[in-house]
């Protein structure tokens, strides 16, 4: 009991590095244990996917899971059945497929780069914050003071977010065109800076140390999650502006066969 308790813990321990909600959580390790039936964890002890859904409630103690259980049951994301595991449903899949990192495996570019400008008054701080995170999350990296870049055309995304959010101020996308280049530096030297690939890398690098040329077994629930905390900090440029053997594609060819296996991870795809 106390060795399930403790790997349990973990296993959720090692889904909040990628997911920041207790109930995305535990559904993704719901739902890996599920797909791949029983899992040698790497933690010294199996956890058997097949355990009777009342005793893995009662066994496993660690409240945050619990808890993430029943909330999740009650909003209909999971079913408990009385001789296998919580199983997730379609909505539960919904939630999962939204949060989950994914691999783009296409990324589209018409070979422009933008650049996103912003002048918003200095008693409106709180605005300036919400615009500077918006920037990130869909990708922007900052060149300097007020200054953001992206190889994607955010012009049309910002302009449905300045008006839902009601943002006061100037915010300016400019299209620098095609193969635009800044100071002494290419764009792709440009880009590795100001998105800190480097750094990206040796993430990439190090999880291959650990990982590459394994089974899915050897990978396990541990080494997935943690690709997936890589891969959700990694931007994904267009390939055109990556080194010609981007190691992070190297990392994705690897885990391919897990993000195949499971549903809700297929659904983001």
């Amino acid at each position: 009991m106390r060795v399930r308790k403790i790997v349990s813990k973990q296993l959720l321990e090692i889904s909040e590095l990628v997911f920041s909600h207790a109930v995305d959580a535990t559904l993704a390790v719901v739902a890996y244990l599920v797909a791949f039936g029983d899992i040698q964890t790497q933690f010294s002890a199996p956890f058997h996917a097949r355990i009777e859904s009342e005793k893995f409630l009662r066994t496993v103690n660690y409240d945050a899971i619990k808890y993430a259980l029943i909330t999740a049951s009650k909003h209909g994301f999971i079913k408990r059945k009385r001789h296998a595991m919580p199983e997730i449903t379609k909505a539960g899949m919904k939630r999962l497929s939204s949060v989950i990192p994914s691999y783009d495996e296409i990324r589209m570019w018409d070979k422009r780069l933008h650049i996103v400008t912003y002048d918003i008054p200095e008693k409106k701080k709180h605005t300036r914050d919400v615009l500077r995170m918006y920037l990130k999350q869909i990708g922007c990296a900052k060149l300097q003071a007020s200054v953001w870049l992206t190889p994607y055309d955010p012009i049309d995304i910002i302009r449905q977010f300045i008006k839902e959010k009601e943002i006061e101020g100037t915010v300016i996308v400019s299209n620098l065109g095609i193969d635009a280049s800044i100071g002494d530096e290419t764009i792709q030297e440009l880009v590795f800076r100001i998105y800190n690939l480097q750094g990206l890398e040796d993430r990439y690098r190090e999880w291959l140390e650990k990982y590459e040329g394994g089974s899915i077994s050897v990978i396990g629930y541990k080494g997935f999650c943690e690709y997936l905390a890589i891969l959700k900090d990694d931007p994904q440029l267009p390939f055109a502006l990556l080194e010609k053997k981007w190691i992070g594609e190297r990392a994705y060819k690897i885990i391919k066969p897990v993000f195949s296996m499971l549903s809700f991870a297929r659904a983001a795809a």
